[in-house]
């Protein structure tokens, strides 16, 4: 996976690329801690790039977003499409997220 930042009004986006696994773990820590540091008021995932995401990679983006509540910040999923789409819809992550 690889990654890049986006910032600007109070939000950042991460934009997302290649296949989200387990073995990702400390590229998402790089991305919470930028989260942790800017602080921004909505957070949006850019997942138009990325072909593949397990269930451990689904629990890094919870991480991310049980974070973000306890400051009242939103999360958002962009872009999701195929294989990454459809584990988002049986996850029923937009109980959690916003999805767009």
């Amino acid at each position: 996976m690889e990654f890049a930042f986006e910032s600007g009004n109070g939000s950042l986006s991460v934009v997302l690329d290649g296949r989200m696994t387990h073995a990702d773990y400390k590229g998402f820590r790089e991305i919470l801690a930028r989260i942790n540091q800017d602080k921004p008021a909505r957070i949006r995932f850019d997942l138009a790039r990325v072909s593949f995401v397990d269930s451990s990679a689904l629990g890094m983006l919870l991480i991310v977003r049980d974070a973000a509540s306890h400051d009242k910040r939103e999360v958002i999923l962009k872009g999701a499409s195929g294989q990454v789409e459809a584990l988002i819809n049986v996850g029923k992550l937009h109980k959690y997220f916003t999805i767009e």
